[in-house]
């Protein structure tokens, strides 16, 4: 089975970027994985496509915000010469996911389920099992989701009907992929903008679609304080639990306050360090080992990720690796 992987991100966003490109290494050594240059500083560019991970800014897309960027991922790929019909699926993973216990045989069973079924898309439902009505009415002030009831008015969809998150995408049709890029693209700019046109694709054309657990396949929000980690079966990396469930990755999203450190901050690793916006977990159990990932790739690549100024010598060197907000 041939499964392209894509994810992407900005420079604000390369940071979270380093730990996922890690955990991924590890969880799905030897496959193919493009990551989508939101807009990206020089140095990240290059670091990215010297590694064969890069697929470069359409021009059409060079004034466009990140969310349009993502939701224009087929223009990504045809660009960089990956026609999404030449694989059995593409599957879209956000860059704030850390992969836990996981592997190839979970995403080709997802794609197998998805030939069997006769279904386009796999999915995640939102945290909560939220409906479309919702998340329309999900923030006080009416006018930041308006843009979002238009549409879905316009598609007469109905408000009861599941919504889906976008953190990870199984999809085997370019068409769906065309439709959300064209009406992301056509619609005005509010929260969550990218996600809210992805639903309304898959219930306006009526996608033929399998439902996965969020809490399973991106545990995040609520999730996060039922998580345990534990020694893993496979790995010299821990597994991720709630009760005897093996949760599959882990994302550094959450609506609620005390899952999240955003902050800046300097990791230094050995005689380098890394400067810029982090976004982590809070939990000092699931943040240690969000570090220990970005630790093993620093070090790993520590020579060009200097040379392309990414990182910089460290005033003072330390054994293994120190991390301090700024």
């Amino acid at each position: 089975m041939k499964i392209l992987f894509v994810t992407g991100s900005d420079s604000a966003f390369f940071n979270s970027l380093l730990i996922f490109l890690q955990s991924f290494l590890e969880r799905l050594p030897g496959q193919q994985l493009s990551v989508c240059d939101f807009g990206m500083t020089d140095g990240q560019q290059r670091f990215l496509h010297s590694r064969g991970l890069l697929l470069p800014r359409p021009p059409a897309l060079a004034a466009r915000g990140v969310f349009a960027c993502k939701a224009s991922m087929v223009a990504y790929l045809r660009g960089g010469g990956h026609a999404p019909e030449n694989y059995d699926a593409v599957v879209w993973l956000d860059a704030d996911l850390m992969l836990m216990q996981t592997g190839f045989a979970d995403f080709a069973t997802v794609v197998s389920a998805m030939v069997r079924a006769g279904a386009d898309i796999a999915i995640c439902t939102a945290p909560e099992d939220r409906t479309i009505g919702q998340m329309i009415a999900i923030f006080p002030d009416g006018a930041k989701m308006a843009p979002f009831a238009h549409v879905v008015a316009d598609a007469a969809i109905d408000l009861g009907s599941p919504y889906f998150s976008t953190g990870l995408i199984f999809c085997r049709s370019p068409a769906v992929l065309t439709r959300w890029m064209e009406l992301t693209q056509a619609v005005p700019d509010h929260p969550l903008v990218e996600q809210n046109m992805f639903n309304v694709v898959l219930h306006g054309h009526r996608v033929a679609h399998i439902a996965l657990s969020c809490e399973e396949w991106q545990a995040q929000g609520g999730s996060l304080d039922a998580i345990g980690l534990a020694p893993s079966e496979h790995s010299g990396r821990p597994a991720a639990r709630i009760g005897g469930k093996n949760i599959k990755t882990l994302h550094t999203t959450s609506s609620a306050p005390g899952h999240l450190l955003i902050a800046v901050c300097r990791m230094t690793v050995r005689d380098l360090d890394l400067v810029g916006p982090f976004k982590l977990f809070l939990s000092e159990e699931l943040r240690l080992h969000q570090l220990q990932l970005l630790a093993t790739f620093v070090a790993a690549h520590a020579e060009i990720l200097l040379r392309l100024g990414i990182c910089s010598r460290a005033a003072t060197p330390v054994e293994g690796f120190e991390f301090v907000t700024l």
